[in-house]
């Protein structure tokens, strides 16, 4: 109860210091926005009668249980996100888990309260992404109080029990199986884990309502298919909603909830030495011969980002992941479905015009991944940049530098991907090269202005980024950012397609206008660039200042 009762002072002291109350702000805001598109989702779902009609006629009575089973769906998703990306530093890289070892409290103690932090970090993320949906579902009936009063309930009890296993599961094979190809698999694991989910909530927040109505038939529309962790949360909330208390599933949701963790305690006393076993494994660095590094600065910090790169397996198994998942998207046809059949316009532009759009869903993927290339996860050298005669345009631009190259990563496989699957000729990967060449001139400008902001990545007196609701915060307006930055070429897009529907658009008119928009890409990108560098230079320099 000790460190309980240290957490909920932490969180109590929140108010108490300028950080904490930006970081409880940031965090607020970051949660209100995912209910509020929660809630104006399930607004629009009651009322589109042809939507509850199809619903009707796939589950019959069960409409609501599967309305609500697909509300619930989110918390499976947020505890495997969790689960699978934060087990790793939580349970065996906290920073104060050495302390933690060294103080008079029982082994069992330290996991079990890793359990606890996660499980409560898991049903925020879960009752913003999905309490807002199941509270409009249940008030249009209009439901009692007790219904409101379970939704907590169901949602904690859709989500910890999942979290309790992939815990429990991480610990009896890092105690087992230690060693640098479980790190390497871990860290596969949690990067695809982070970028699923960071996928999945981008597309759920800008499919178009067609696509976003056909999930929830496919999901609503077979109640009996739902997960474990949520079809007895959807059914108590369902009885609850009819005024009736489903004691059978509420003692099935209890039970659950109870046995995760009584599991979980039984497998948290092998975690002393699953610690010890961790410590003794062997590293996934991959080492080079030392070589003279070069004098200017901008060179030392770009060849720093690289050697930070090389030396992370797992990062680089992020970008074979990445790959695959841009595959997956292009052979999906997603968000460019309506592009391809159109035909008034030449094969070539509708060809260009789809690989730029998957090159804008792939850049979106990853944008914020490299967001923390530039301050977020310099924090502890931050102090030596302090007290260094260290140029601030220097060290941001060899950052930038850095990130542009990784950046070209998601155009390459658009290219390969659009040869492959699309047959795309030479002009119009030529023509795509050189446009998508200027929009990375344009998200590199956008990354330098956001990824630099000091209210979102000041370090603080100890060099460290206060984390929470800054990186969603960060991560909203870097995709806004970039979606101003590519609205032109959207605009064009619409403004191309209806005048073709006027007048044909003929091949050789195309090919004679390719050059002067890719030449007026490159130059808006450029533009953007510099800019970006301008205001991102004077960013670290305030940051730099003595405090």
């Amino acid at each position: 109860m000790s460190l309980v009762a240290a957490d909920l002072r932490a969180l109590g002291n929140l108010a108490a210091l300028p950080q904490g109350r930006r970081l409880a702000t940031s965090t607020l805001i970051g949660f209100l926005m995912l209910g509020t598109m929660s809630a104006w989702f399930a607004d629009a779902i009651v009322h589109s009668p042809q939507l509850l009609a199809m619903l009707r006629q796939q589950s019959g009575d069960a409409t609501l249980r599967g309305l609500l089973g697909y509300g619930l769906m989110a918390c499976p998703l947020v505890a495997t996100w969790l689960g699978l990306a934060l087990a790793q530093r939580q349970l065996f890289d906290a920073p104060e888990l050495q302390l933690w070892r060294q103080s008079p409290l029982r082994p069992m103690a330290l996991p079990l309260h890793v359990l606890l932090r996660a499980g409560f970090l898991s049903s925020c993320w879960a009752l913003a992404l999905a309490g807002p949906f199941v509270v409009t579902l249940l008030l249009q009936s209009p439901a009692p109080a007790l219904a409101i009063a379970l939704v907590p309930l169901a949602v904690v009890a859709g989500t910890v029990p999942l979290l309790a296993v992939l815990l429990a599961a991480h610990i009896v094979l890092v105690r087992f199986l230690a060693g640098r190809w479980l790190r390497l698999l871990f860290l596969l694991v949690g990067a695809g884990a982070s970028v699923a989910f960071s996928a999945w909530l981008l597309l759920t927040m800008f499919a178009s309502g067609q696509e976003r109505a056909l999930d929830v038939v496919a999901v609503a529309g077979d109640p009996k298919g739902l997960p474990w962790t949520v079809a007895a949360s959807a059914t108590l909330l369902a009885s609850a909603e009819r005024g009736v208390l489903d004691t059978d599933a509420l003692l099935h949701l209890l039970g659950t909830l109870a046995g995760a963790v009584a599991v979980f305690a039984v497998v948290a006393t092998l975690h002393p030495g699953a610690y010890e076993r961790h410590l003794a494994a062997e590293p996934p660095l991959w080492r080079a011969a030392r070589r003279r590094w070069p004098q200017r600065l901008t060179a030392v910090v770009r060849k720093k980002e690289f050697a930070q790169l090389v030396q992370q397996p797992g990062a680089l198994l992020g970008f074979l992941l990445f790959a695959a998942m841009v595959f997956a998207l292009a052979k999906g046809e997603v968000l460019v479905g309506g592009m391809l059949g159109n035909a008034n316009l030449p094969r070539h532009a509708v060809h260009s015009a789809v690989m730029l759009a998957q090159w804008f869903l792939a850049v979106l993927l990853v944008l914020y991944a490299h967001m923390g290339r530039l301050v977020v996860w310099d924090a502890t050298q931050w102090p030596l940049y302090m007290a260094s005669p260290a140029s601030p345009g220097a060290i941001l631009r060899g950052k930038l530098q850095a990130v542009f190259v990784f950046l070209l990563w998601p155009l390459l496989l658009v290219l390969v991907a659009g040869a492959w699957l699309l047959g795309a000729g030479r002009a119009a990967l030529v023509a795509t090269a050189g446009t998508a060449l200027g929009g990375t001139f344009g998200a590199i400008g956008v990354l330098a202005v956001i990824g630099t902001l000091p209210p979102l990545v000041r370090p603080d007196d100890g060099g460290q980024v206060q984390q929470g609701g800054k990186n969603f915060l960060g991560a909203i307006l870097l995709v806004l950012g970039f979606e101003a930055v590519a609205a032109p070429a959207m605009f064009g897009w619409l403004w191309l397609v209806d005048h073709a529907r006027h007048s044909p658009v003929r091949a050789a008119d195309v090919a004679a206008w390719t050059p002067w928009l890719v030449g007026a890409a490159l130059l808006y990108g450029l533009t953007l660039a510099s800019v970006g560098t301008w205001a991102g230079t004077r960013n670290i320099a305030r940051m730099l200042r003595p405090r």
